[in-house]
């Protein structure tokens, strides 16, 4: 089920390159797939079109309206509506990765009924496999990276420079009221100036491992999770032109409070996803 789910996701990546909201549904018959869709309710403005109805639509037209022989493939569980569809159309097994209840967690809208209760109600035994890739579904609903995405969409370069100027006066401004007094300098500025962009990104040192020092700089492996990262993924943008622009400079004026000689940059052919890490580093200006 795994493969399938995997067909699914990328589904659900297409919908929040177009601008929907980011589901994704295949529909398996004897191990073939015979339908795949995403949630189209923003680009076709149809609060309906959620990825189950319009992969349930597709494979109707092409082997009938009974699916009876077919397995439904979903990012997310299916909403009531989409789940009384799948009754209506006969299908007998259902498998998804993130779940009704998991959204509500997330205090995301959703109609807190389960599609299990819907099918119980509705006196059909229907099977139910959920959980399948649920941490890579996950992504595809967390809330940091959606952001990063409905920023980074059909983003101009003016855009980014902007962007990074608002970032630029937010980490100045986290700096001088919040954390400016708690940070415990050093004899060396440099790894002053590395423990404050961990504490400012919330990342433990195991996950950002130092692995050169000298005199001239620190250079150290980010391996955290990021957003803006997984948004690039998603939409299929460059990271190198992305965090370049985006978040360089603001991440560069925020070690410049340590000490003004200092510089951050980033070895831009060693950056996710195209390596296991992000190379950057802090290094000294003479």
């Amino acid at each position: 089920m795994k493969e399938y789910m995997k067909i699914a996701i990328e589904q659900a990546k297409k919908s929040l390159r177009e601008g929907n909201h980011g589901f994704g549904a295949i529909i398996v018959r004897e191990n073939e797939v015979i339908a795949a869709a995403y949630d189209t309710e923003e680009t076709e403005n149809d609060s309906t079109a959620h990825a189950e109805m319009n992969v349930i639509k597709k494979a109707s037209k092409k082997v009938g309206k009974n699916l009876k022989d077919c397995v439904l493939i979903t990012t997310h569980e299916p909403c009531p509506m989409c789940a009384t569809a799948v009754v209506w159309a006969k299908i007998k097994k259902i498998v998804y990765g993130y779940s009704i209840d998991d959204a509500i967690k997330q205090d995301r809208g959703r109609i807190n009924i389960p599609c299990k209760e819907i099918f119980e109600r509705s006196n059909n035994k229907i099977e139910i496999v959920k959980g399948v890739l649920k941490e890579e579904c996950a992504l595809l609903y967390n809330k940091e990276i959606r952001t990063e995405i409905k920023k980074l969409r059909n983003v101009t370069t003016e855009q980014l420079k902007n962007y990074n100027e608002e970032s630029k006066l937010k980490r100045l401004e986290w700096f001088q009221t919040c954390i400016s007094e708690e940070i415990k300098y050093s004899e060396d500025p440099k790894k002053t100036a590395y423990k404050l962009l961990l504490k400012r990104f919330n990342i433990l040192e195991n996950e950002a491992p130092i692995v050169e020092s000298s005199q001239e700089k620190i250079i150290f492996h980010s391996k955290n999770f990021c957003p803006t990262l997984e948004a690039c993924k998603i939409l299929e943008l460059d990271t190198k032109n992305i965090c370049k622009l985006y978040n360089e400079q603001s991440t560069d004026a925020l070690i410049k409070q340590i000490d003004n000689s200092l510089r951050f940059t980033r070895n831009y052919d060693k950056l996710r996803p195209n390596s296991n890490y992000c190379e950057e580093m802090i290094i000294v200006d003479k």
